[in-house]
């Protein structure tokens, strides 16, 4: 069974569907249309509010002159495109597409730059008739164009119409595959917009593969369609056509008496819709062998063949009433019926055939186009991506530039820091040095004085001694002292002369002042005496050689004959100076 009659039929559904969803979910229509003048403004609200609550007959003649009549009056041409806009679509159901072509031509000629909405939705409108007349690559180039527009005014409903018109454009050129994509595109801005999905389950059912999700969707569709009754109609038929297939007829029956109570609700004397709910009736009481009701159904269709032709239901009424002759034994009336069914048939494979080559090309140019956009998409993509790299790539280097930046910055700032603590530490510690050396040579001058002074008091003390010694000796010559007194004095002086125990006392406390510096003259000279140490130790100190021979008791000559011996000791050449090598030790 078909369940689906004709794309024209199902365009003009989609469009009449435009005008009532809205009035199904209980919602307000947004006008989007620029405000020009309030006057034609006020009335084009009305009619998109009448369209919306699927009240179009209440729109009047009246209501369209006044639009065309103000435009005129204003010789505003945004506004007559306007007005043909409405005119179209109040008119849609009733008027001839290449009519409804011809008006919405015109109408887009007359748009003014600044008003892409306008154009956008014109060229909507002239998509579903190009797509009624099989002007497939227009539909799809209409389209196209409409659809970002209405992006871009953030109109969901007719976005959601939009791509359900391109569902049904690949459904037309044997497209199922590319039908999908579209279909979800409408359904997005169907719940975007919080508008019934009833559509939408129809197109899904029409693409479903399964005869029990087939008959689910189309109840969904039902369902929800509330006020779209136009498809809720084909929905019902097409429910049961899936019935009688499956042998339900009961529920075929069920479905058709729904169908035929929609069409006497909505639109009771049409043709086209009472024609498609007798050809289901004419099908179920063929299945069910009531023969003579079938060609009493389809006696009313055959007179009215002038406008089932253009839908090519005629196939059906003539298919049906020969199959019932044939079943009656009406043999020449089934024969008369077979040649009117075959003739009808050929017609019809006539006029399809002549649309394969344009379904084909449209395929083909729309696969193309769309191989095209999907390339220009990867390209885009790969140049927003290079791009992405080479910020992150930028930014990265950037970071890392000034990481290393920051880095040896603060390595700077540590070292001019560190450098300056250092050269406050130096400074003090060179003030410190500078005191210290200062404070060690005071006292080193202080210990060498002081040992000076010891050193020549010891020597004066030598030099008394002596002279008691040479003074009691005189008077011993001349008699006046006992020789026993002279001895003893002797005796004591000489032994005050003699005493190491000063020598000693010196030693250490030139130690102090001089440290290791016996050590250094035993190191320079192994040959050295107690007595040459001394000797070294008074020439260090800066005495000259009559102190140094008062010092150790013996005549200046014996002093230089010392200084002699220790010059060959030290290997000391005849330029060098004994004092300033022992002053250097």
């Amino acid at each position: 069974m078909r369940t689906l009659h004709t794309g024209r039929f199902m365009a003009c559904c989609i469009l009449l569907a435009s005008f009532v969803i809205t009035s199904a979910a209980d919602m307000v229509n947004t006008y989007h249309f620029k405000s020009l003048d309030k006057q034609f403004d006020a009335i084009a609200r009305q009619l998109d509010n009448l369209d919306y609550a699927n009240e179009r007959a209440k729109i009047t003649t009246a209501q369209l002159q006044a639009l065309q009549q103000r435009a005129k009056a204003l010789g505003n041409s945004q506004l007559e495109a306007r007005a043909i806009f409405w005119q179209v679509r109040a008119g849609q159901m009733d008027a001839q597409p290449v009519k409804c072509i011809q008006l919405l031509e015109r109408a887009l000629s007359l748009c003014a730059d600044g008003y892409e909405y306008d154009r956008a939705c014109i060229q909507y409108q002239l998509a579903g008739n190009h797509e009624r007349m099989g002007h497939y690559l227009q539909t799809y180039n209409l389209l196209l164009s409409a659809i970002p527009v209405l992006k871009e005014h953030d109109d969901n409903f007719f976005l959601g119409n939009a791509y359900l018109l391109l569902t049904q454009l690949f459904v037309d050129i044997n497209d199922p595959e590319n039908a999908k994509a579209p279909l979800e595109q409408a359904k997005h801005y169907y719940v975007k917009a919080d508008y019934p999905l009833n559509r939408i389950y129809f197109y899904e059912a029409l693409l479903s593969e399964d005869g029990n999700s087939k008959i689910n969707l189309f109840k969904k569709s039902i369902a929800t369609g509330k006020k779209d009754w136009g498809m809720t109609l084909q929905a019902m038929v097409n429910v049961a056509s899936e019935y009688i297939d499956a042998g339900h007829l009961d529920s075929a029956g069920v479905y058709v008496r729904m169908a035929e109570n929609e069409v006497e609700r909505n639109q009771a004397g049409n043709l086209l819709f009472s024609a498609i709910v007798d050809i289901a009736k004419a099908q179920l009481a063929y299945v069910r062998g009531n023969y003579a009701q079938v060609l009493a159904i389809l006696s009313r269709e055959e007179r009215n063949k002038a406008v089932l032709t253009g839908e090519r239901m005629m196939t059906d009424v003539y298919k049906y009433m020969w199959l019932a002759h044939e079943k009656m034994g009406n043999i020449q009336a089934a024969h008369k019926y077979l040649k009117l069914y075959q003739a009808e048939y050929e017609r019809n494979d006539r006029e399809v055939r002549k649309q394969d080559v344009p379904k084909a090309k449209a395929r083909d140019s729309i696969a193309r186009r769309n191989d095209i956009i999907k390339l220009l998409e990867q390209d885009a993509e790969l140049s927003r991506r290079y791009m992405y790299m080479m910020i992150m790539a930028f930014v990265l280097v950037l970071i890392v530039g000034i990481g290393i930046f920051v880095y040896f910055f603060q390595r700077y700032k540590i070292r001019r820091i560190e450098n300056r603590e250092l050269r406050n530490n130096l400074t003090q510690e060179a003030l410190i040095y500078s005191v210290n050396r200062k404070n060690y040579e005071r006292d080193i001058k202080q210990k060498e004085c002081e040992i000076s002074s010891s050193t020549l008091l010891l020597a004066n003390k030598n030099e008394v001694l002596q002279q008691i010694s040479d003074i009691t000796k005189r008077y011993s010559d001349e008699g006046q002292i006992p020789h026993e007194y002279v001895k003893q004095i002797n005796d004591a002086i000489g032994d005050s002369l003699r005493n190491d125990d000063e020598w000693d006392r010196f030693k250490l406390h030139f130690d102090s002042v001089h440290p290791s510096f016996f050590i250094k003259l035993k190191e320079a000279s192994k040959e050295l005496t107690e007595n040459d140490l001394r000797l070294c130790a008074y020439i260090r100190i800066g005495m000259r050689a009559k102190q140094i021979a008062e010092m150790l008791s013996v005549s200046p000559d014996s002093v230089n004959s010392n200084r002699y011996r220790l010059r060959k000791k030290f290997a000391l050449q005849r330029s060098d100076s004994l004092d300033d090598f022992i002053r250097k030790i």
